[in-house]
């Protein structure tokens, strides 16, 4: 059996900084990061635990293949080439990104992915946190905003609000279908959604150039889902994707990615497994060529009919 405590160490990663117009290179044996300073309850803070909610459902398997971050183990990078993490012989690696190219700018840049407690899973960290108004500043999450105008204005909804858009990039070093993905913690375990995309490729995403429109309308699909609220420890989301992709984005609900009519503002999650399928669907076989007779099965006929032709007329 696995340890649920085991050590990864976690190397460096490439990404595009958030201030600057160059690559950076992240600490390369970061150790995992613990946050005491929040009081998170067993399915969110948000609100409280419903049963009315509860699928008992969520006990199914996600999928073909299950990838447990926490045992596991997690390797930063967003190439999965070079992975230490390999599930049923598919290697996988993780990178963070969210819409923090400066205070009031809607660009897409690296973010950090940290380990919140073996318990809580992983969560992201984007470059603005410390400035923005909200919580749940280490969840993968939509909540955290910044406002242009007067209190007043921003509580009477006239006034725009600079909502950051978290997300978690999978590297896969062959093409998968994502099934589904479940969640150690929930902010709000009512009315909780999760945006996904398929990628053909990175560059979009680490250019540092483009918004999640950008990225989107670039990508092989997208959609958004419904998290269910479990009676396990663990909530969850089950895809319905057919395509298959070596690059796939899990985060907060952003309904650029797929409007499902959930409430954007209260979605945040800690991440803990994924399912993925590498069964391909088989095309049905091509019909079977049927040969024009040969020569010598021709004469073969025409001798049989001659024969049959004299033999009829004596």
């Amino acid at each position: 059996m696995r340890s649920l405590f085991k050590k990864v160490a976690l190397p460096s990663l490439l990404l595009f900084s958030s201030t600057t117009a160059i690559f950076v290179v992240g600490t390369g044996n970061a150790q995992a990061t613990y946050h005491n300073n929040h009081n998170y309850s067993y399915c969110g803070s948000g609100s409280s635990n419903s049963s009315g909610n509860q699928n008992s459902s969520c006990n199914s398997a996600l999928g073909e293949h299950t990838y447990d971050l926490v045992e596991d183990g997690v390797y930063q990078s967003t190439n999965a080439n070079d992975s230490s993490i390999s599930i049923d012989g598919v290697s996988i690696s993780l990178a963070a990104f969210s819409d923090t190219q400066g205070v009031y700018n809607e660009t897409v840049v690296g973010a950090d992915l940290e380990k919140i407690s073996n318990q809580w899973a992983y969560g992201v960290t984007n470059n603005d946190e410390a400035i923005y108004s909200g919580n749940s500043d280490h969840a993968i999450d939509n909540l955290n905003y910044n406002y242009q105008g007067s209190n007043a204005a921003y509580r009477s909804g006239t006034t725009n609000v600079e909502r950051d858009y978290d997300f978690v990039l999978l590297s896969f070093d062959q093409a998968v279908t994502l099934t589904g993905a479940s969640f150690s913690w929930l902010y709000d375990s009512n009315d909780s959604q999760i945006s996904v995309a398929a990628l053909g490729n990175t560059s979009t995403l680490t250019s540092g150039v483009n918004t999640w429109s950008d990225i989107v309308a670039d990508a092989l699909t997208s959609a958004s889902f419904d998290i269910e609220n479990c009676e396990t420890l663990d909530h969850r989301a089950d895809f319905t994707f057919t395509e298959s992709s070596q690059y796939w984005l899990v985060g907060a609900y952003n309904t650029v990615f797929g409007n499902i009519g959930g409430y954007v503002g209260n979605d945040a999650f800690k991440l803990a497994n994924i399912g993925f399928s590498t069964t391909e669907t088989q095309a049905p076989p091509a019909p079977t060529e049927v040969t024009e007779p040969g020569t010598l099965g021709l004469l073969m006929a025409c001798s049989l009919f001659v024969m049959w032709r004299r033999k009829k007329s004596i």
